[in-house]
């Protein structure tokens, strides 16, 4: 034994003396500048490190031992190590020609062969200065992609329009994570100027605002039907692919990132210095801190990433609060001598927010603040809310005036109208891939995905009588959406002959989802049995009280191919078909196939350029109905006496078919040195819509909707991504884009006639005007989610015509809308412009973002000023000039004009305004610190950030940029919703 630790102790000593230290020092060939995150291995070990902000690097080697550098678009190289102290190492970009990007379903093709526009957005664009919604960060970084937030703060959903609105169902992209279609649903979305009286227009967020930004590697933009045919049914919007990060192999590498924002309530509309005073005085200074810690590593054959977040926040509205928690675990290796892949990964995520923002006029605290009129007390005299009311043994509510349906005081609101969302998601995945040969490959993959949403809402005795009777009110919400997906591939790459090669998959899919609701409302009619205990136990059980419960199943069926065709690598053809099998669709027209065509030729070599090609395709995508969609949708209602036996006679020509939309586009890309861009023209024609319409009961009993396929929708545009690197020095770079875009949208046509006897449908609601005077229509002719509202009529020179102490209402003979259309909501164009500069170890980045055209309504404007004797705006200098019929002018005082064109079913045209707006959305000022070759820390970095800061040019009062709800309804207006917010902060990054 002695002689046997002598000898290990020995042979111990002969392999340390062996190793010695390595520096050096790793920078581009483009530019010979530094580049910082290079990951440098000793192959065949798990021993490795990464270059410093400078490039300068240093590991523990043996003679012989062999050093791997890697980094993302530039070629890995590999050095033997022999007798060096020093080695450095020039890496070159990879070529252009051969880049990889993922594609649909995650399969991967150079750059060069694709037939159809694609745009990548880097990790660091959306982590640079984060977002509670990661997505939010595509907002300018994209062409064609158009973002709206929404106005219900942290934690809220986002409007993702892949160009243009297409449908008058759902218009959202299809979010693929790793390959694996995402269930982004989403539990409720704001559909009327009131709100809704069961809970207010409420924002239930999605599930992208559950993920953590810091886990994403890249993102990809698949724009047309061509990129998207793969996908059937469900790519109908164009597709997102988000990649996340997976283990690396080498040392374990641990990454920790903290951001903290400090938020203000900036956009919204002005007011005389009293009542600014309450406002500000309302309003409370958020914060939102996200943090994020990873732990990344393994062997040549295993590698584990780990990565926790949380995100805290505190909203501008004093009680509302967000906190998550995200986990996510991926875990690859490599079986049977590298044959076998497996690619595992499990995410988690709890998010619970208490008293989420609401918009419109129900349950909304805001009416009450922009509201108040008082020359004697401040608004703050009554956050002292409630009082004792000995008649009831209870506490009441406290305020200035009586209570009405949409005025409540705000405090109470927050403090006894209070809400609790609860989110939960699971989705976990398996990838397999076994390597048959080296031209097949088989894959297969699965997964689970499924989301918990419960929403409770508590609403105290003396609430206003509309929304609560007199003991109160308890609403609880469950809901339950599970997602299934399974899918197997045969990959084909080969080559057929010297000229030809092709790339070609082979697969089948299948897809489950299933949605488990319940709902309990003690009602507005029905009661609690004592005030203010709220449990499901304590309903009066009356008809008025609500306990519902639905299941929802749908399934698809698919089969897919796809096949790319290269010739001498400067031609290729690509040809994808797919079909699909649905359970929403009556089986005479639950198949349907949808095809894609494409070609591409590289002018590289003819043009003596590093990267030149021209595209076209063309292809069909759809889109099926939801799981609760029936034609006819027959509804027994008990209240209104129809017997249960009596027979439903179905309505002739309502069989439903799925939306087809057919897309062409056009484009060339050219990427040179220091300067490169990406020009595309697209038409995309989406025919049968899918409506639903309401049919009287003398026409057919029991049938209280109908649906059926009408219509078409077209969009076209120009699409242009331009970058340049005009200064690629040694200590200093600067990289600019642009992203620019332009899109008509036009109802070709919309007709129900002679469908249905008795029946004619000349426009769809889309945003119904009800009692108030706001609406969105679709009407032939016009454009998707056009603006009707009530207006004035005014002479030839534009005076208004006041006879008689009132305005005439302005009619339009085209339609039978009530309303005047006066714009559309949509922008004509847009121009995202980012930046960044390098110098030495500072960093500045930011991001211009502009959207030129549309319409937007200040309902908000109209609500405030149509308050009896409203105070609260600045009177000065607005005196209005009217005209009577008989031609004779007077002049109107500031007060007495809004406070009667004002209100809430007042003449909004008054209220219209440009969304034409320019902001200066992202700007990060960071330093990289020179860290000691003993440092415990390997590479530290801390920025400023700031979001939404300042608008270089905007019209509107509000944030043109937030959005009441991310579907269809509630468009181009604000309804007194959350000002958009102004935030500042630091975001430290530390790898060690």
């Amino acid at each position: 034994m002695l002689l046997l630790f002598c000898f290990s102790f020995l042979l111990v000593q002969f392999a340390n003396a062996q190793e010695r230290t390595i520096s050096g020092v790793v920078t581009s060939a483009s530019d010979n500048g530094p580049i910082p995150g290079v990951g440098i291995l000793v192959k065949g070990t798990v021993r490795g490190t990464e270059t410093d902000f400078d490039g300068k690097y240093q590991i523990q080697v043996s003679e012989g031992d062999v050093l791997q550098f890697s980094y993302v678009g530039m070629k890995t190289k590999t050095v033997t190590v022999l007798n060096q102290t020093t080695i450095n190492v020039s890496l070159e970009d990879d070529s252009l020609l051969d880049e990889v990007v993922v594609t649909a379903l995650g399969i991967k093709k150079t750059r060069k062969s694709l037939t159809y526009a694609a745009q990548d957005v880097k990790a660091e664009e959306i982590s640079r200065v984060k977002q509670t919604n990661p997505i939010n960060s595509l907002s300018g970084k994209v062409s064609g992609l158009t973002i709206t937030r929404s106005a219900s703060g942290a934690g809220g959903s986002v409007k993702v329009l892949l160009r243009g609105v297409a449908s008058f169902g759902n218009n959202q992209p299809l979010y693929v994570i790793d390959g694996i279609p995402l269930n982004n649903i989403s539990s409720s979305q704001p559909s009327d100027t009131f709100g809704e009286i069961n809970g207010g227009n409420r924002d239930g967020g999605d599930a992208l605002s559950l993920l953590n930004p810091d886990d994403v590697e890249s993102l990809t933009v698949l724009k047309g039907a061509s990129a998207s045919a793969l996908y059937g049914s469900a790519g109908l919007n164009g597709v997102i692919l988000i990649t996340t990060k997976k283990g690396k192999e080498g040392n374990f590498k641990v990454n920790f990132s903290s951001n903290l924002t400090v938020d203000s309530a900036a956009y919204y509309m002005d007011f005389n210095d009293t009542a600014q005073a309450n406002v500000d005085d309302f309003f409370s200074t958020g914060t939102t801190n996200i943090n994020s810690l990873s732990f990344s590593g393994g062997t040549e054959k295993a590698q584990t990433y780990f990565s926790y977040s949380n995100t805290f926040s505190e909203g501008i509205l004093p009680t509302n609060s967000l906190k998550q928690h995200t986990f996510n675990i991926r875990e690859t290796a490599k079986f049977f001598e590298d044959k076998l892949t497996l690619n595992a990964s499990v995410i988690g995520t709890v998010q619970s927010i208490r008293n989420r923002p609401v918009s419109g006029l129900y349950f909304n605290p805001l009416v009450g603040v922009y509201g108040f009129q008082s020359d004697t007390e401040k608004l703050s005299d009554y956050s002292v809310f409630e009082e004792y009311d000995s008649n009831r043994n209870l506490m009441k509510q406290r305020w200035f005036r009586p209570t009405y349906d949409i005025e409540q005081n705000p405090y109470w609101i927050l403090n006894r109208n209070t809400s609790e969302d609860e989110n939960k998601k699971l989705v976990a995945s398996l990838n397999l891939k076994f390597k048959v040969n080296d031209w097949l490959s088989l894959q297969t993959r699965g997964t689970y995905d499924q989301s918990y949403v419960n929403f409770e809402k508590k609403i105290y005795a003396t609430t206003e009588a509309t929304l609560a009777p007199l003991n109160g009110r308890y609403i609880l919400n469950e809901n339950d959406y599970t997602q299934m997906y399974g899918d197997l591939i045969a990959n084909i790459n080969t080559n057929l002959g010297e000229d030809f090669s092709i790339s070609a998959i082979v697969g089948v899919s299948t897809q489950r989802n299933t949605a488990e609701l319940f709902v309990a409302d003690s009602g507005t009619n029905g009661d609690l049995q004592f005030a203010n205990v709220f449990a499901l136990q304590n309903f009066n059980g009356n008809a008025a009280t609500t306990f519902q419960q639905n299941s929802f199943e749908s399934r698809t069926n698919s089969i897919f191919s796809s096949a790319t065709i290269g010739y001498k690598d400067k031609i290729f053809f690509d040809i994808t078909g797919r079909n699909d099998w649905t359970s929403t669709l009556p089986k005479s027209s639950n198949s349907f196939f949808y095809p894609s065509f494409g070609i591409t030729g590289i002018l590289s070599e003819t043009f003596n350029v590093p990267f030149a090609k021209v595209r076209a395709s063309y292809g069909e995508v759809g889109s099926g109905v939801g799981t609760d969609t029936y034609s006819p949708n027959r509804s027994i209602l008990f209240a209104n006496g129809i017997n249960p036996n009596d027979p439903i006679r179905p309505l002739p020509g309502t069989i439903p078919k799925p939306e087809r939309q057919r897309s062409f586009e056009i484009g060339t890309e050219w990427k040179f040195d220091n300067f490169g861009f990406d020009i595309g023209y697209y038409y995309t024609s989406t025919i049968n819509q899918y409506f639903s319409f309401g049919i009287p009961d003398s026409l057919v009993r029991g049938i209280g909707l109908a649906g059926l396929n009408a219509g078409d929708i077209t969009n076209s545009g120009i699409e242009a991504s331009v970058y340049f690197k005009p200064i690629r020095s040694e200590n200093f770079r600067w990289t600019t884009m642009f992203n620019f875009a332009t899109n008509k949208n036009e109802v070709k046509s919309l007709t129900t006639e002679n469908l249905i006897e008795g029946v004619e449908e000349s426009f769809f609601e889309i945003s119904p005007a009800g009692v108030n005077t706001f609406g969105a229509y679709l009407v032939e002719g016009g454009a998707f989610g056009d603006i009707y509202v009530q207006e004035l009529v005014r002479d030839d020179n534009g005076v208004p015509i006041y006879d008689n102490d009132s305005f005439i209402i302005k009619t339009d003979d085209s339609n039978d809308i009530a309303l005047t259309k006066v714009g559309n909501p949509n922008p004509d164009w847009t121009l995202g412009w980012s930046n960044s500069f390098q110098y030495k170890n500072l960093s500045l980045d930011f991001l211009i973002d502009g959207k030129f055209g549309g319409e937007t309504v200040s309902m908000t404007e109209a609500v405030v000023e149509g308050f009896s004797n409203n105070s609260a705006r600045e009177t000065a200098n607005r005196d209005v000039t009217v005209v009577d019929l008989n031609g004779n002018t007077s002049t109107l005082s500031a007060q007495e004009y809004y406070g009667a064109v004002g209100g809430r079913n007042g003449f909004l045209g008054e209220y219209v305004y440009s969304a034409t707006n320019v902001r200066l959305a992202e700007l990060a000022l960071g330093y990289s610190f020179n860290l000691g070759e003993n440092s415990f820390f390997k590479m530290a970095k801390a920025s400023l950030v700031g979001s939404n800061l300042f608008f270089f040019y905007k019209d509107a009062p509000h944030d043109p940029n937030v959005s009441l709800s991310t579907g269809n309804a509630l468009q181009g207006v604000d309804i007194l919703g959350l000002p958009s917010t102004r935030s500042l902060g630091l975001n430290i990054n530390l790898t060690f």
